[in-house]
């Protein structure tokens, strides 16, 4: 999955949202039960997801992952076991992606996805 940092800048009369790429991880998704779902909405965290991936420095509700055309944005972020090695972070799954310009790299094909 791809980390990103949206920030809303002024653009005339609405805001418009940039994209900074952050990092590529490798991430273990998996969707939160009906009672730890239900439990999120009574404290309006609206997780809906929990993502397993190695440790990111600094996340914050500002950051997003992406993969398969879905955008999940970080609710709360921890360390697994209190060490800075994994980070497990939950999750609101906003939906399909709005492609971003972009920022150069390698596309899908060349790492071997399809």
């Amino acid at each position: 999955m791809e980390v990103r940092v949206r920030v809303d800048r002024p653009d005339g009369v609405a805001l418009k949202p940039e994209y900074t790429a952050v990092c590529k991880r490798w991430v273990k998704v998996e969707p939160l039960g009906t009672a730890a779902y239900t439990s999120a909405q009574q404290t309006e965290s609206k997780a809906t997801h929990r993502l397993y991936c190695r440790h990111i420095e600094g996340l914050s509700d500002a950051h997003e992952f992406v993969a398969r055309g879905r955008v999940y944005r970080v609710r709360r972020p921890t360390e697994l076991g209190g060490r800075t090695v994994w980070s497990v972070v939950e999750v609101e799954e906003l939906g399909p992606d709005v492609p971003a310009p972009s920022t150069g790299g390698g596309s899908d094909g060349q790492l071997g996805f399809g």
